[in-house]
């Protein structure tokens, strides 16, 4: 008889909810990617420090991770894109609004590091 990993499961589909990779997760988290794997996968087992870090990083109740009826809860591909578009949509319109009332020099400054950072993203992603 199979083993069902509940855990492992919700575990993966909170992240893919939240749009996020087993990466960003475990960079979140302070776990490494690989345990995170694991235990998505069920070849590693939790304990409950690793479940609240992991839940924290989702922002979720730990207790979330053991529902069995969590399966129905995802998203799809296209409901994922659109909420990241509304997401980004609310971001912009925040990040207008602090840069507003800030003089030039700072605002140039904050600019460079968004350029910097969206050059850093894109050698990262071709990797």
């Amino acid at each position: 008889m199979k083993k069902i990993n509940v855990v492992g499961n919700n575990i993966r589909i909170f992240r893919e909810n939240k749009l996020i990779t087993q990466e960003e997760l475990a960079l979140k988290s302070g776990l490494s990617q690989g345990y995170i794997n694991q235990l998505e996968n069920g070849k590693r087992r939790y304990t409950q420090k690793t479940l609240e870090l992991i839940a924290e990083s989702l922002s979720i109740p730990v207790i979330e991770f053991f529902k069995e009826d969590n399966e129905k809860r995802t998203t799809t591909k296209a409901e994922n894109v659109e909420i990241q578009k509304t997401k980004k949509k609310a971001y912009k319109k925040d990040f207008s609004h602090l840069l507003n009332g800030l003089p030039n020099h700072i605002i140039e400054h904050y600019m460079s590091l968004l350029k910097l950072e969206k050059e850093l993203l894109k050698r990262t992603t071709k990797s």
